[in-house]
């Protein structure tokens, strides 16, 4: 059961960034569907500081259904995706609705996928989950090693991208903390969540921009989300490391000087092995700390770094 009722306000936030070939398309093809819909929908769009033409396309466009409304927010300066979409949500305060749907603007999140998903809407998250994706055999590896390494050090599953459904609240809540990685940071709430699997588009035209190296920076990102689960990981490697490292030391003192037998090659070995294991583990116990810190600073810079081209100014 829905509860979304007629009448009701929903924000739309999709972030951008040189989608002057996509833009106008993806809005269209979202107003198809949200034309059908019994809601007023506000269609945030944050240009995250493109040099193409795509600010020039979205301010001459026209809405084709009388359900929905065009907002433009520009950064300024280029922050990335996902500060992108907390920018779009810092925007949603001057706005007025019950939830917030997060897309990104390419195409391959299915406006489609919006009906369903209100159904479970009484769910504080409604998670869009991936369905069926065409990329290539070399990313579709990297991405299940990720999501692999992802279950084994948080324990969670990540199957989502930023699709989603949010009820203000939870808005709110994130207002007021900030994110890294939106996925990442919605995985670790504590609040009543639900999902629907919907196949994922083909992009409207040009390359996607999730390439081996944006998917780096991606996992790393969840990862941050995570600093906490990652530092206590890593002790736990390091201290099992560390009673192995002693127990060999100690088996290596006692048979050179106590039985003074011979030490094999390969046990040297094996020692030198478990010091350089012992030492990757404190470095990332380290990184953990500093993964850490980051988290707990990033709320003191909440600020809103946009300009509104069309929509409605901070009053």
């Amino acid at each position: 059961m829905s509860s979304v009722n007629s009448n009701t306000n929903i924000t739309i936030v999709t972030p951008c960034f040189n989608e002057g070939e996509t833009i106008l398309s993806f809005l269209n093809n979202l107003c198809d569907v949200l034309q059908k819909l019994p809601h007023h929908f506000q269609i945030v769009v944050v240009d995250d500081c493109s040099y193409d033409n795509t600010v020039e396309k979205l301010k001459s466009w026209k809405c084709n259904c009388s359900n929905a409304e065009l907002h433009l927010i520009v950064l300024k300066y280029n922050s990335g995706h996902q500060q992108a979409i907390f920018q779009g949500l810092l925007y949603t305060k001057q706005l007025q609705q019950t939830h917030v749907i997060i897309m990104d603007a390419d195409g391959e999140d299915d406006p489609k996928a919006i009906v369903p998903a209100l159904q479970k809407s009484d769910a504080d998250i409604v998670e869009i989950k991936r369905g069926k994706r065409k990329e290539s055999v070399g990313f579709m590896l990297s991405y299940y090693f990720y999501k692999l390494l992802f279950k084994v050090i948080t324990g969670k599953k990540m199957d989502f991208g930023n699709y989603c459904i949010l009820r203000y609240a939870i808005v709110e809540r994130i207002q007021l903390t900030s994110f890294i990685h939106l996925p990442a940071y919605l995985l670790k709430q504590k609040a009543s969540k639900s999902f629907i699997v919907f196949d994922r588009n083909k992009r409207i035209q040009g390359k996607s921009k999730m390439g081996y190296k944006n998917l780096l920076l991606h996992a790393f990102k969840s990862f941050i989300e995570f600093g906490d689960d990652m530092l206590l990981w890593f002790l736990r490697v390091f201290a099992v490391v560390f009673i192995l490292l002693i127990a060999t030391s100690v088996n290596l003192l006692y048979q050179k000087f106590i039985t003074q037998t011979a030490i094999l090659g390969w046990f040297s070995t094996l020692s030198l092995g478990l010091i350089n294991l012992a030492i990757l583990c404190l470095g990332f116990f380290v990184m953990g700390i500093l993964m850490l810190n980051l988290i707990h600073n990033r709320s003191k810079d909440l600020r809103e770094v946009f300009t509104v081209v069309i929509g409605r100014k901070k009053e």
